[in-house]
């Protein structure tokens, strides 16, 4: 008797409902947020907020927009609770992306402007961060077309083709960023732009210990970092044989290994990375592929290119950014572990100074339906 009774009462609780239960009509979903300095008070943090806005056709069918609302205030959470003023409860649980518009990183160290977000226990350490110099009223209003994705997602989206392209870097998310700024380690954040009316993911900006370098990086250079740290996913090597273009399409990619050795406390490190792939496309009118030796001299200028491209950008990182790339640093700590901890908190400089040898090998395994010209 007792346990019907028990039973009795637990299914007229559960008939009751959610008595604190809030209608999701009541909250504005945050899909994008971009941080900035607001134009008038340049002490004060500008926030734009993208939020999830559905709306329905004239048939009723429900289609994805969005909303975009600024304010501003003294600090990230100032400028957020400015939103209470004009709109509903904003809840920040699905945000997909973070912005900073580059003027800010200039003016506030990174670690200033995400202090808010890593110390909510609701945010988010999978949100994909970026930067701009693009004005983020501007950017947050991309794409213009009907029906199209809303910026925040489309950022979201384009981050993911790295599989697709060498000149993407891999997702930086808060979590990430936070991590890297707390070891003091350089790191390289997404830029993106707008040309010819479309989102456009455009090289990296430097983030030297959390502050903000002037300098850029192009997308070929991002290419070069990519082979470096062997993050290359995708996407194409180019070349020429006998002055005719040919193309090499990296179906998989992988670091083999990093051999790393001390002399007079000066650090060598010789990086081997290997690569399978496809030969995409050849304009040469003498081509044979189905012949060794011919095969053996594509993978060489397709090797020579990379190698070439990759030695420049440890160059330009060594002499002219003095940045390194924090994901070579575990090498040096598991192989050199004495070496690394007294000199842990000077990664960039140890970096500047090594001599660093990238070796690459790249194997065509297919050339399609076609090898020979008749």
């Amino acid at each position: 008797m007792k346990y019907k009774i028990i039973a009795l009462f637990g299914s007229v609780l559960l008939l009751t409902g959610c008595w604190d239960h809030t209608n999701i009509e009541d909250y504005s979903l945050v899909m994008g947020i971009g941080l900035g300095i607001d134009a008038e008070e340049k002490e004060k943090v500008g926030m734009l907020t993208q939020l999830y806005l559905p709306v329905a056709d004239d048939q009723g069918v429900a289609e994805l927009s969005f909303r975009n609302l600024y304010t501003k205030g003294e600090t990230v959470l100032d400028a957020t609770r400015e939103l209470e003023l004009i709109d509903q409860g904003i809840l920040s649980d699905h945000q997909l992306v973070l912005v900073f518009h580059e003027d800010a990183l200039k003016k506030w160290r990174a670690e200033e402007l995400i202090n808010q977000k890593i110390r909510d226990e609701r945010a988010r350490r999978g949100i994909r961060v970026f930067v701009t110099e693009v004005p983020l009223q501007t950017l947050f209003k991309y794409p213009v077309e009907a029906r199209v994705a809303p910026t925040s997602q489309m950022l979201d989206a384009l981050a993911q083709n790295i599989d697709r392209s060498t000149k993407i870097l891999p997702p930086v998310t808060l979590g990430t960023l936070s991590d890297n700024i707390n070891r003091g380690y350089t790191m390289i954040l997404p830029k993106v732009t707008v040309k010819d009316g479309n989102l456009e993911l455009d090289g990296g900006q430097i983030l030297k210990k959390g502050v903000h370098l002037t300098d850029s990086l192009s997308p070929d250079q991002i290419t070069s970092l990519n082979w470096l740290t062997g993050e290359v996913k995708g996407g194409v090597v180019q070349a020429k044989v006998d002055g005719y273009r040919v193309a090499y399409e990296v179906l998989s990619s992988r670091m083999e290994s990093v051999k790393t050795t001390l002399e007079n406390d000066k650090l060598t490190m010789d990086i081997y990375v290997k690569s399978d792939g496809r030969l995409a496309e050849n304009w040469d009118p003498k081509e044979n592929t189905y012949n060794p030796t011919y095969l053996k001299k594509l993978e060489g200028l397709f090797e020579k290119t990379v190698e070439t491209q990759v030695d420049q950008v440890v160059n330009d990182m060594q002499t002219k950014y003095e940045a390194a790339p924090f994901k070579l640093v575990k090498y040096v700590r598991v192989q050199q572990y004495p070496f690394w901890k007294k000199n842990k908190d000077n990664w960039d400089e140890v970096f500047s100074e090594a001599t660093v040898r990238f070796h690459v090998d790249l194997t065509i395994t297919d050339f399609g339906i076609r090898g020979k010209r008749q």
